[in-house]
């Protein structure tokens, strides 16, 4: 069985030809690294920002199935492993994200004041939750490209329910400060 440990960077195979890098954080949490340029090393992760993050239970890195690229720089770097405050955020009902208002501080849910969550959606700071590691590398390859808009403008979610669901959703995005003219929409 793998060894866990936090701080160490896993391999997440997307398909045969896509590749993420993800570093194991704290509270089962990962940070995605920005797009690789060259040649692997601590040294270059060191260099590149996270893109995003989610949080996964352990079964992939203790099973081995996302492969340990880097052992921990240093087991003893708590900076190495701090998942900074992250949104709790979902685009299946943007009203009710907004409304709550919820930040994950150290894996811990807490509400905060609007002007404090808002720019963390806005700049992609958000807690993706899954309870099964087979749907990371699919959220991976939809929305790694162009996040954070590829996902917080997601048309299939925006648009999705009734036409007085989708106008709250959509009034959300412009709380939020999302142009969602092209959108579309049943109303507006």
């Amino acid at each position: 069985m793998a060894r866990y440990e936090l701080g160490a960077v896993y391999k997440i195979s997307a398909d045969d030809e896509t590749v993420y890098y993800a570093r194991l954080l704290t509270h089962d949490s990962y940070g995605v690294f920005e797009p690789l340029n060259g040649e692997l090393s601590e040294d270059a992760l060191s260099k590149l920002p996270y893109r995003l993050y989610f949080s996964c239970n352990s079964f992939a890195v203790k099973r081995g199935i996302w492969e340990k690229i880097l052992p921990s720089s240093d087991k003893n770097d708590a900076a190495c492993s701090k998942t900074p405050d992250l949104a709790n955020f979902g685009t299946f009902n943007a009203n009710l994200f907004l409304e709550q208002h919820r930040v994950f501080r150290d894996g811990n849910p807490y509400v905060c004041d609007k002007e404090y969550y808002i720019p963390l959606v806005k700049a992609g700071m958000i807690e993706n939750i899954f309870n099964r590691h087979e749907n990371v590398p699919s959220f991976l390859r939809i929305y790694y490209e162009g996040w954070p808009n590829s996902y917080i403008l997601d048309k299939t979610h925006i648009l999705s329910g009734t036409a007085k669901f989708q106008k709250e959703k959509l009034d959300a995005l412009k709380e939020i400060g999302f142009d969602v003219t092209d959108l579309g929409g049943k109303n507006k």
